[in-house]
Order: structure tokens, then C-alpha cells, then sequence
């Protein structure tokens, strides 16, 4: 099949009857249907829609394109084992209309997961367009306002790619897999300790001028693995997006900057680590937050979302606070998981990277580590797959022999490269004890225009409840993230006249929970590849908080004023009073049927004091593999309760220092 048409005819005609049953025409559609009258047909008002979808799913890659694939034709064959007997293209309008409000809920797992996962999708595309964006008032433009002429232009990362990266063989003192919040660290570290590194990263450069001038579609596209749709395997499916690029998901994240609260560092004390009391890493916090500008953000840039979120809280008496994070002369474009177009925020690639650079280190990118070489039961640098960034086909391998090899792939990717080769599996523990953060989206309905989208992304935090795992942060993502995560209404009766839900878009404000999770998930490969696939089922104890979290969230906004809250929740999409926030925490919700969302996963290859039950050990070092050291997420011992990038970072730093010291 050809990559421009990515879907069989049956497929495509799922999607379109999909389309027409959720979102009203785009507003230049309506209008020409106008201005045709009934003489005269105007044609399809959803075919625009329906072709910017096929031009996003042309630039999937083969594993995502299956996957929506499969959700199309499953679901569209479900109404066939129904009363119905047909397929849904071939339900009348009003009857697709019934079949969409009953699968968000339906006790048939396929049915309604097909369902989620493709409502999200088409949310993507839909608030991604101009037109509908422009129809709610959004145009990009910041909380302040930004003097541009004032600006200075952006610099150029000197990242080594194809075809200027040709095959061959280079040697190190130390090769750094990955370079988000624990690579870009650890080189750091490293080379301005005088050793030689080179970092490697499979995805591509990309700086402010590219997110300026290109849009969400292609954003996403660029910067997130599997086009953003990468997601959990369990009960429920939880989307889990991660960053591909140079600078990893530091590219593509919040910005938001906790530091491990010290009832988790003494957790991870009491199992016998040195030298993570919060005292002894109170300097990798002081230098890490130094070099990235943590602080708290202008009052004007953190918008009407942090406004009314903070007005619930403190009427409440919740603990809580405007959110510090790693940012610079940040003017509140909120678009933060498209690339910062300010530089502004401070992801790897504007900070940690060139400060290595500076010290002499080097960056490979769109260059994928394949495999560790291992002479002697021991590592001695890694296999480069290049890359061609126009095609994605092979150009070649660069084999890096190196004294030290550090991986920092993140949680789910570093694990995968060590089980490819069966290493690192004394303990049983490689690729376990993962836990993700999993959270639920609240959005509230305000008698007011808030255009909330105007304002830094991840704003205002109540952390009242911290202690027992639920911490609730005031997020705002533009329209293509947020649009699409299924808060608000879009039955047929909001979408009478030709309305939608984007017409309330300007009048919402929303927040999103994270929940401290047991540590059950796992990852495992699929095929002779090995992709990596992330198993993940949330808990019984875990849903019981993310419900907490709905209730919570609601009594804020109530608070605030709000007039409807819609929770996400089965069989409950909105509530309207604070007396009826009883009816969120009296429900029994099913772990399986929660939409959820996760966007930390950690602790894949915990660090610990014994080589029984841990990975590493206390200073990163892979225990039965000479050589190699983990410096990322998967080392964090359990959930770190609060955004865990400041945690990956501080003990990056640690774990280099170490290492730099043994190396000299």
C-alpha cells in the first residue's frame, strides 16, 4: 500500500463516518453549504477533515499506522455483532450517533478502546486546524506580549547526522545513549571532567525557528515517538507519550520542576542506598536547578487557568503553589509539548547540550544504538545505526568503542537495549517495577471567557494530598493536545445548528492529576525486532486515587466559581454542583474503564544497594555488566510522587560525578 493512502476503502469509510457522527464541518464547509442552498449540492462538509487525517497518518511510521488501522476496522466492524447486523458506514446517522455514545462506556473492552483511542485521534486533527482554531479565537499568541525584533536569533545546535555522519569507527573515553534530562547530564558531567564522550540520539535536531514555522501536525510528527500515540498495553490502555529528538522529552515536556520530596529520598535511604540523603543531594539539586533557571514564572504569564485553579484552592484551604520551572524570559505561549519558539524553557538542547559541546563533547543524531558490544562480559561501546532523516532507511553503522558506556535511553528504550542481548539479568529485575504516573484529565465549564490557552502550560499545583499519592497540577495544552482528550461534550445535541465543542473551548479551564503508582508495570518485546511494549494495569488502590483526584478537582473549580464539570469519568461526564462531587467519589469505577493518560514512566532498572533485587547499584553502575552504566529514568528506585525531571537530572549528576572520579 501506498504511504499516501494509507487506508483500505473500507477503512476510510469507518473514518468518515466517524468524522461526520463527532465534529461539526470546519467553518468554511458550513459556509459554503449555506451559500449552495438546496439546489445545489455542496458536496462532503467533512472531506477537509477527512483528508487532513489521511495526511497525518501518511507520515506514520508502518507500527503506528497498524495500529490505527486495526482500530478502524475493528470498530468498525463491532455494530455487525449487534442488533444493527451491518457495519457502522452503514448505520443511518442517528444510529451512529447512539453507537459512539454507548461505546465510551461499553462493557466491551475492544469496542471502547477502538473508540477512545480514535475520538483522540481525530481531536488531534480537527483542533489542529487553522480554521477551527481560529473559529474559537485561538491564535497562538502568548499571555505577554513578545517584542520579537528584541529577540536574539536562534543558535545552531553542531550536531553530527547524515550525511555528514558517514560509516566508520570512533573511539571514547564515554558514549552516552540518549540525550534528554539524564544524557545531556551525564556528558555534561563527564566531558567537563576532561574525559571524551560522544552522545547518540536517534531522533532529530530541531530548534525554535522549526517550531515556529511548522504546525501542531508536523510537530507531532517530528518530535514524538510513534507520532504521539505511543500507549500503554493492559487494563486500561494508557497513552503514554515520549519525546524523539535531541534534547528527548525534555524537548517536548511541561518544563515543570519538583525536587524529590525528602520523604522519598529517606524511602530510598531506608533500603540501604549511600549517598542520596537529602542532604547529600541538596548540590546536584542547587547546581542542576542553577543551570536550567529553575524558579517560579512571571504572574502575568501563567494565565486564567492558574487564576481559577488558584482561586478553588485557596477558598478550600489546599496547599499549593505556582509551579517552578526551567525556564528563562518565558512569555506564556503555553505550547510547550510542540517546542518552545521562544527558547524560553530550558530543555537539554538549549542548555545541558551546549555546555557539553562547549567542554568538547560530541552529538550524533538520527543515529540509533542497536547494540552493546561486549568482549570478555564486558561493554566496550556500542553499534550506530545512521540514518537518512528524509527516508528513515539505513545509511550505514558507526561502531564507537568506548572505556565507559552510559545508557540513558529512558525507561522504556534502555531496558529494551539490554534485553535485546540478554544482559543485565541477574537479579530478574531489568525491564520490571515500572511505574508511569497515570492521571485523569478535569476540565471545568466558566460563565466567563478565559481563553485559558493563553498562559505557561503546567501553571499551579495543590499538592494537599501529596502524601497519599495525588498531586493535582493546573495544564492547559493548546488545541491538538488538549481538545483531543475527551473532556468535553461532543454529542449530537452540542453539535445542533452546526455547533461543537469547541464553541465552549474559550470557556473552560482544566487541570490534571498525577498519581503515585505501584510499582506492576513491566516491559517486554514483541517480534523478531524486538519493539519494546509497555504492560502496564492500574490497581484497584491506584483508581481509587485517580477518582480522589476527579473529586478534588472539582471541589477547586466549584469553588472557583465553575458552572459544569466534566470528569471523564464512565457513566458520569459531568457534574453541577459541589453536592454532586458525592456522586464522583460513591462511584465505582472499574480500573479498566478510566481514561487515563501518563507521561513518566521510571524505575525500569532501579538502582539499589544489592545485586539481588536491583539493576544498578548505588552509583549507576550495572551490576553484572562491567562497563555499562544507567544515568535515567529507569534507575529512580520507586515513584518519585511529584514531574520526576529534576530526579532524573540530580542524579544523572551524580552517578557522572562518580564515574568521572573513577575515570581520572
Amino acid at each position: 500500500m501506498q504511504p499516501s493512502q494509507p487506508l483500505s476503502r473500507f477503512e476510510r469509510r469507518v473514518l468518515e463516518a466517524l468524522i461526520a457522527s463527532s465534529y461539526p464541518p470546519t467553518p468554511t464547509a458550513r459556509a459554503t453549504a449555506s451559500s449552495a442552498g438546496a439546489a445545489q449540492d455542496p458536496g462532503d462538509p467533512w472531506a477537509s477533515i477527512v483528508e487532513e487525517v489521511i495526511k497525518w497518518l501518511s507520515r506514520f511510521n508502518p507500527r503506528a499506522r497498524t495500529l490505527v488501522r486495526m482500530m478502524l476496522l475493528g470498530y468498525g466492524l463491532t455494530p455487525v455483532a449487534s442488533r444493527h447486523l451491518k457495519p457502522y458506514p452503514a448505520l443511518t446517522p442517528e444510529q451512529r450517533e447512539a453507537w459512539n455514545a454507548g461505546s465510551s462506556s461499553t462493557r466491551f473492552r475492544a469496542r471502547r478502546e477502538a473508540f477512545n483511542g480514535l475520538q483522540s485521534l481525530l481531536g488531534v486533527v480537527y483542533s489542529s486546524m487553522a480554521e477551527v482554531q481560529a473559529s474559537f479565537g485561538y491564535d497562538g499568541a502568548p499571555a505577554m506580549a513578545v517584542d520579537w525584533t528584541s529577540v536574539a536569533p536562534a543558535g545552531e545546535l553542531p550536531v553530527v547526522a547524515y550525511p555528514e555522519l558517514q560509516p566508520g569507527a570512533m573511539e571514547v573515553d564515554v558514549v552516552v545513549v540518549g540525550s534528554g534530562a539524564g544524557g545531556a547530564v551525564a556528558a555534561y558531567t563527564l566531558a567537563k571532567a576532561g574525559l571524551s564522550v560522544v552522545v547518540v540520539e536517534e531522533g532529530g535536531y530541531y530548534n525554535r525557528d522549526y517550531f515556529r514555522s511548522e504546525g501542531a501536525m508536523s510537530r507531532l510528527s517530528s518530535l514524538y515517538r510513534d507520532n504521539g500515540i505511543t500507549s500503554t498495553i493492559g487494563k486500561p490502555v494508557i497513552s503514554l507519550p515520549m519525546g524523539r529528538a535531541v534534547g528527548g522529552t525534555t524537548v517536548i515536556n511541561s518544563g515543570t520542576c519538583f525536587r524529590t520530596p525528602e520523604s522519598v529520598l529517606r524511602s530510598w535511604m531506608r533500603t540501604g542506598i549511600p549517598g542520596i540523603s537529602p542532604g547529600e543531594m541538596m548540590p546536584f539539586f542547587e547546581a542542576v536547578e542553577s543551570m536550567i533557571g529553575v524558579g517560579p514564572s512571571d504572574a502575568e504569564a501563567l494565565g486564567a487557568n492558574a487564576a481559577v485553579f488558584r482561586r478553588g484552592a485557596e477558598s478550600l484551604g489546599y496547599s499549593g503553589g505556582a509551579i517552578k520551572r526551567n525556564a528563562r524570559g518565558c512569555h506564556g505561549h503555553g505550547v510547550c509539548c510542540f517546542g518552545c519558539p521562544l527558547d524560553a524553557k530550558q530543555g537539554m538542547h538549549v542548555s545541558y547540550l551546549p555546555a557539553a559541546i562547549s567542554e568538547g563533547a560530541k552529538i550524533l543524531a538520527g543515529a540509533r544504538v542497536e547494540r552493546l558490544q561486549i568482549e570478555d562480559g564486558r561493554a566496550t561501546g556500542v553499534e550506530v545505526r545512521i540514518g537518512d532523516p528524509a527516508t528513515g532507511e539505513k545509511r550505514g553503522t558507526v561502531t564507537i568503542r568506548a572505556k565507559a558506556t552510559v545508557l540513558a535511553a529512558g525507561a522504556v528504550f534502555t531496558p529494551a537495549l539490554l534485553m535485546r542481548q540478554g544482559l543485565a539479568r541477574s537479579s530478574g529485575q531489568l525491564g520490571r517495577n515500572l511505574v508511569i504516573h497515570p492521571g485523569s484529565g478535569t476540565t471545568a465549564l466558566f460563565g466567563e471567557r478565559l481563553e485559558a490557552w493563553r498562559g505557561v502550560m503546567q501553571s499551579w499545583y495543590v499538592d494537599e494530598k501529596l502524601e497519599g499519592g495525588i498531586l493535582l497540577e493546573a495544564t492547559f495544552p493548546p488545541p491538538g493536545i488538549s481538545y483531543s482528550a475527551g473532556s468535553l461534550p461532543s454529542d449530537g445535541a452540542k453539535r445542533a445548528g452546526g455547533s461543537g465543542p469547541g464553541d465552549l473551548y474559550p470557556y473552560v479551564a482544566s487541570c490534571g492529576s498525577i498519581i503515585s503508582d505501584e510499582p506492576g508495570g513491566r516491559i517486554s518485546l514483541f517480534g523478531k525486532s524486538g519493539t519494546p511494549m509497555v504492560r502496564y494495569s492500574l490497581s484497584e488502590a491506584d483508581a481509587r486515587k485517580v477518582v480522589e483526584g476527579v473529586a478534588m478537582a472539582a471541589e477547586i473549580y466549584f469553588a472557583a466559581g465553575a458552572k459544569e464539570v466534566y470528569t471523564m469519568l464512565p457513566g458520569l461526564s459531568s457534574i453541577h454542583s459541589p453536592s454532586e462531587v458525592r456522586l464522583v467519589r460513591e462511584g465505582r469505577y472499574r480500573p479498566d474503564r478510566l481514561k487515563l493518560s501518563a507521561y513518566h514512566p521510571m524505575g525500569s532498572a532501579r538502582l539499589g544497594a544489592r545485586p539481588s533485587d536491583s539493576v544498578v547499584g548505588p552509583w549507576g553502575a550495572v551490576w553484572d555488566l562491567p562497563g555499562a552504566y544507567i544515568m535515567d529514568a529507569s534507575i529512580i528506585p520507586s515513584s518519585t510522587r511529584v514531574n520526576p525531571q529534576v530526579t532524573i537530572m540530580a542524579l544523572a549528576a551524580r552517578c557522572a560525578a562518580k564515574l568521572a572520579e573513577e575515570s581520572t
